[in-house]
């Protein structure tokens, strides 16, 4: 069969989508406008982080994750701009499809590997050298999305590309690949981030805290973690007759690098503090230092800051030697 492929730009919906939708053409326009208008501010807003974090500098397996996760976002996103490109062409549309897979899927493990550094961080496993440590996060991060697509270029290669997208097919349930693994990444992020509201809550009700500073800090923990968790892409699986999910689907992870940009990197005092420093030289306002780094090779954390994850998560537990 002829390759006929004639569609125009897609919008970002049709990422998570196991079905095929047919939208009138106005609300067709609109999620267009809006996956073009969001990937532009998303690729500023990664570009941003990704200085951000290199210029402060922190050293922090947390935040090498999310630079590396803006990466992954960045050359995903300006990959699926240029993906209409590609579908003149049969083995171009098949290649697109496969870096698409590739990258988006990356950046799902990459929040994956944040997640599992918070989670060893909170149960104090963060043992051995960084090195060792960031090699794991790059195995989870750059070398498993590579299997996943490896694996289904073997299995279902024809799946890869149809006549209406540069995606996986929806008809033989090659879509799965994707959606399979985000759903799985995304609700496994949800779970680590109740464990830390738990945790937070535990912490600030030990120490009697007013009923205000206790609901702020929960509110600055979800806000800053929230965006790197990729809960809004299970959104996606909402089914496409209910537009008004398709335009908050859409709008929420077509602008998601200027959301991360935004909550999790200038919401965080922690940041600001450092930034602050970086660029006039003035000491954080509570005089401590903001390394967020301090641990040693055996793992004794100094503080479970977790990084960027909340302002009343810095003092939540302290080294193993002085709680012995």
């Amino acid at each position: 069969m002829p390759w006929s492929n004639d569609s125009d730009l897609a919008n970002y919906g049709f990422l998570m989508q196991t079905q095929v939708y047919e939208f009138p053409a106005t609300i067709e326009y609109i999620l267009v406008r809006i996956t073009l208008v969001g990937i532009g501010l998303s690729v500023v807003g990664g570009l941003l982080s990704v200085f951000l974090i290199c210029y402060v500098p922190i050293r922090s397996d947390a935040l090498f994750s999310v630079c590396n996760m803006c990466i992954a976002l960045i050359g995903a996103q300006l990959a699926f701009a240029g993906a209409e490109n590609a579908f003149p062409q049969k083995i171009m549309c098949k290649v697109s499809t496969a870096s698409l897979h590739y990258l988006f899927l990356a950046m799902h493990t990459w929040s994956l590997a944040f997640s599992l550094h918070l989670l060893l961080k909170l149960f104090r496993f963060l043992h051995g050298k960084r090195t060792k440590r960031r090699f794991i996060l790059v195995v989870v991060g750059w070398v498993l999305p590579m299997i996943v697509v490896a694996t289904t270029a073997v299995v279902a290669g024809d799946g890869y590309g149809d006549e209406r997208l540069c995606w996986l097919s929806v008809d033989n349930g090659s879509v799965w690949a994707f959606v399979g693994p985000v759903c799985f990444i995304s609700s496994v992020n949800l779970l680590v981030l109740l464990l830390v509201i738990m945790v937070q809550y535990r912490h600030d009700t030990k120490k009697a805290l007013s009923v205000f500073i206790r609901i702020r800090n929960l509110l600055s923990t979800i806000i800053t973690q929230l965006p790197v968790t990729n809960a809004f892409w299970l959104l996606g699986l909402i089914p496409g007759h209910y537009v008004g999910f398709q335009y908050l689907f859409v709008l929420l992870n077509a602008s998601q690098g200027m959301i991360i940009f935004t909550c999790h990197m200038l919401c965080s005092s922690q940041i600001r503090a450092l930034l602050k420093t970086k660029l006039h030289g003035v000491p954080s306002p509570d005089g401590q230092k903001h390394d967020m780094s301090k641990s040693d090779s055996t793992g004794n954390t100094q503080s479970l800051e977790m990084d960027v994850v909340g302002e009343g998560l810095r003092t939540i537990s302290v080294s193993k030697k002085r709680d012995s």
